[in-house]
């Protein structure tokens, strides 16, 4: 060992997720929706989760955020619905996000 401490050795982290945008979220203008909508998320995953594992809140937050819903009130938002596949494990992990609008009608 020649006197040297090897507890002090540098790892490099890795990067967990590829640079779509250096933006911050929210700085692209996207259009509003006007009209109330269903989201739908479907949930590619390796290991699938109970019945009641899946939650959209997050999601729907961010499209809130983004710009792209007004509110999650259900006069915005007529309903979500979930569903899940299970991928090999060399596949990605994803949540595909659906959104169905609905021109002209208020709930």
């Amino acid at each position: 060992m020649n006197g040297k401490n090897r507890n002090n050795i540098t790892n490099t982290v890795a990067d967990m997720e590829p640079y779509i945008s250096n933006e911050p979220v929210g700085q692209k203008k996207i259009k509003r929706l006007d009209t109330p909508c269903c989201i739908h998320l479907h949930s590619l995953r390796y290991r699938l989760a109970d019945a009641d594992g899946i939650s959209g809140k997050a999601a729907i937050d961010g499209l809130i955020h983004a710009g792209l819903l007004s509110d999650d009130s259900p006069a915005e938002v007529a309903g979500v619905s979930y569903s899940q596949e299970k991928v090999d494990k060399n596949q990605e992990e994803k949540t595909i996000i659906t959104i169905t609008a609905f021109p002209g009608q208020r709930y």
